[in-house]
């Protein structure tokens, strides 16, 4: 009987030790494998790499950008404790704000680079405080209210102040997609490895996105107001 106690205890930590490896790393082995598969399948359908490639390289510059959103995530539950379900539509409103002060600042591609310069760095000083106005505005309106309630109602509250920023936005310009101008030739080809493209945009994004992930966590753990 001791025998078998003895016997069954190493095997069970030897499952768990299994199970503990699958629920930490499971799912990045999974995403790791994905490109793999698709990789030999272009490579059986066209013989190169170049589509995986340059879906590679979108999905880079996609998850910068997705980042940058989830910066703000991070920022409000780890201070409150609260999904803040509107953060995405803050983000929205000032960028739909941006994009509205270009025609006030009379930005077009043909301006020149210190006019873009200047014009953009205030636009982007301008949609920071749309955006801070805006969060402040949410906090006193739905959220301190219900500092003491359970955390459902805050939740719930953060769902609801989503819809209404969805539903500013659409009164704002409409349903339908609006075309803006692209001041800073995102869309330019810089280079090309192996039949990857790799365009102006998706080195902004990378570029901006690397150093305020660094930034930000060099803030919170070794400042005293992080």
């Amino acid at each position: 009987m001791e025998a078998a106690t003895v016997t069954s205890a190493p095997s069970r930590r030897r499952s768990e030790a299994v199970w503990e490896f699958i629920s930490t790393y499971g799912l990045i082995l999974l995403l790791l494998a994905l490109p793999i598969r698709y990789g030999i399948q272009d490579l059986s359908d066209d013989g190169n790499l170049n589509r995986l490639g340059n879906n590679l390289v979108e999905g880079l510059s996609n998850g910068a950008v997705l980042a940058l959103i989830a910066l703000g995530y991070t920022l409000v539950y780890g201070i409150i404790e609260l999904i803040n379900f509107a953060h995405g539509e803050v983000f929205m409103l000032g960028s739909l704000a941006s994009a509205a002060l270009y025609a006030t600042f009379g930005l077009t591609p043909a301006t020149g680079a210190a006019g873009l310069v200047l014009g953009l760095a205030a636009i982007l000083i301008l949609a920071m405080m749309v955006s801070a106005s805006l969060n402040v505005m949410i906090e006193r309106v739905a959220y301190r209210p219900l500092r003491g309630a359970p955390k459902l109602a805050p939740l719930i509250t953060a769902v609801g102040m989503s819809f209404i920023l969805q539903n500013v936005g659409v009164l704002w310009i409409g349903a339908s997609q609006k075309a803006v101008p692209d001041l800073l030739g995102s869309q330019k080809h810089l280079i090309e490895i192996w039949g990857v493209s790799i365009t102006r945009g998706h080195v902004l994004a990378i570029a901006v996105t690397i150093p305020l992930v660094l930034l930000l966590t060099s803030f919170v753990a070794r400042s005293r107001l992080g």
